[in-house]
């Protein structure tokens, strides 16, 4: 997989923070490792299932006014299934050859893609110490979405310049205009709908808890009246305050923080997507992964997507038709395959790209 140089304002903390949880694991004699894990279970809601299969070649539809009134494409304040997004161009347009007056070409035209994504928060989003390139899950589908506009080469240094964001950031880069789209392990629901617009899902998390070994913990209903902690405006965080056994709620700026909390005994657990517990377990083997997270009777599902403005229709059109190309052409599975294929225990089953929703 190919790296990247971080283009970045404020990477010195996030290294500094990475610097600090890479210490605290080596104390305890573990390596780092950066690994990935996808639990994605079948989408299911309303909406039309996939239309054709975009191809390269011809320029994108107009976007209607039912789409995009006045040239945004605003929600409804209650967005029904967050997960239904727009549908794809019926054909894509080829690499190197976006169609005039669309925010694609103004893309092609400044010669790069900007992203945000996590810096610390292996496997998804991180920057590879030994070379200080972003590397992850989240990073690949970003290469993709580039590949898809400026051709072979298009995942670059050149092409692709990504912001080291905290979850905190992930909206404000966008509504700023700092970046083209956030790929940051970030939830599509209704709330943040009504401030940035979604991709369909490109894989689907469920909630769990990381605790140390020996705790005698396993679930979130045992932490009731503990500390539990997530990264800040989080999904995640909402979670804490929403269980049954009224945890309390503790957040940190990353995920690394929050892993330096349960090391240093400021917290009794952690509660994210099981996808990145995974990997703070490998890297940390006095930690375990624990049960998944019930809220109201039901396991709390995680579906991320893509984030884009809600100014630009086209280019979450656009990501959606890459999302639809990476589905058909294998390239998908071959991600998940590179990332998650290391994983003691594996994952069984494998997971599989959760099937998209569209409307309009």
């Amino acid at each position: 997989m190919p790296g990247h140089h971080p283009v970045v304002s404020g990477l010195r903390a996030d290294a500094g923070r990475l610097e600090r949880a890479g210490r605290a694991r080596l104390a305890r004699g573990v390596a780092l490792t950066s690994l990935v894990a996808v639990a994605s279970l079948a989408v299911t809601g309303c909406g039309t299932v996939a239309s054709p299969l975009p191809a390269a070649g011809q320029p994108l539809p107009v976007v209607t006014a039912a789409d995009a009134p006045a040239g945004t494409a605003t929600p409804e304040p209650d967005c029904g299934n967050p997960e239904v997004s727009l549908r794809p161009p019926a054909v894509m347009p080829a690499p190197g050859a976006m169609p005039a007056g669309t925010y694609l070409a103004e893309i092609a035209k400044r010669g790069y893609l900007r992203v945000g994504t996590l810096s610390g928060a292996p496997p998804f989003g991180s920057i590879n110490p030994a070379n200080g390139k972003f590397e992850g899950f989240d990073v690949d589908i970003a290469n993709e979405i580039a590949k898809a506009i400026f051709g072979p080469g298009g995942d670059d240094d050149a092409h692709l310049k990504f912001r080291a964001v905290t979850t905190a950031e992930r909206i404000p880069v966008i509504l700023n205009d700092e970046v083209d789209v956030v790929v940051a392990t970030m939830t599509t629901n209704c709330e943040r709908r009504t401030q940035v617009d979604f991709s369909v899902p490109y894989y689907r998390a469920v909630a769990k808890v990381l605790v140390l070994k020996h705790s005698g913990h396993h679930s979130i209903d045992d932490l009731g009246g503990q500390k539990v902690c997530a990264p800040a405006n989080t999904t995640s965080y909402q979670h804490i305050k929403d269980a049954a056994s009224h945890p309390i709620a503790e957040s940190r700026p990353t995920d690394s923080d929050c892993l330096l909390a349960l090391q240093n005994g400021d917290v009794a657990g952690i509660l994210t997507d099981d996808t990145i517990l995974i990997g703070m377990a490998q890297q940390d083997p006095q930690t375990e992964l624990g049960d998944s997270v019930v809220i109201d009777g039901k396991v709390v599902e995680e579906p991320d997507a893509v984030a884009v403005s809600l100014k630009h229709p086209d280019l979450t059109r656009f990501v959606n038709g890459v999302l639809a190309q990476i589905a058909a052409n294998g390239r998908w599975t071959q991600i998940a395959n590179d990332q998650l294929g290391s994983l003691d225990p594996p994952l069984d089953p494998m997971p599989t790209q959760p099937a998209p929703l569209y409307r309009g």
